[in-house]
């Protein structure tokens, strides 16, 4: 997510306060939660755009990171992967490309945890829950691991776990 995007996301322009922002993400999160009758993605949005802007603060944004062309793509095993970015870059794309495979669910973003609920190939609901690991040896070059669990929420199998990891670990890099 980037700033112009958060800022829309909130209903907000360009020049917006941090007062602006707590009012705009106030009203739209009484309508938008899942308690007062609205969606759970569409309060997830509002919520990451939210606490996106808080941890950019109001002032212009940073400049955008330079490409790293000799990145590889991210070393995925059956139920984890690992990517050459900070954690914060790896959580927000994770949510970014949760919204593409399907519907998030639960965002927790000091946990580093992220839930979608998604319809696999096979026609099964499932939920895969992913946590950014932000300790240990995997990051200590400053990359991120991703943990994956993968559950049916109907009958039937759910895919393999490491077809979902990989379809979901291509979605990253693209939103890069």
């Amino acid at each position: 997510m980037d700033r112009e995007r958060a800022l829309r996301t909130l209903g907000l322009k360009k020049g917006a306060r941090a007062d602006d922002i707590n009012r705009a993400y106030r009203a739209l999160i009484r309508q938008a939660h899942p308690d007062a009758g609205g969606s759970t993605a569409v309060a997830a949005r509002i919520t990451e755009a939210y606490h996106w802007l808080q941890r950019a603060g109001t002032q212009s944004p940073p400049p955008p990171t330079p490409p790293q062309p000799d990145q590889p793509s991210p070393a995925t095993t059956d139920d984890s992967m690992t990517l050459l970015l900070p954690p914060g870059d790896v959580f927000i794309r994770l949510v970014e490309a949760g919204h593409q495979l399907g519907e998030v669910s639960y965002i927790d973003r000091d946990a580093g945890i992220v839930q979608v609920t998604f319809t696999a190939d096979n026609g099964v609901v499932c939920q895969l829950a992913a946590t950014v690991v932000t300790g240990g040896s995997a990051t200590s070059r400053g990359d991120a691991r991703v943990e994956f669990t993968l559950d049916p929420l109907a009958s039937g199998l759910a895919p393999p776990i490491e077809s979902v990891v990989n379809r979901l670990a291509r979605m990253m890099v693209s939103s890069g």
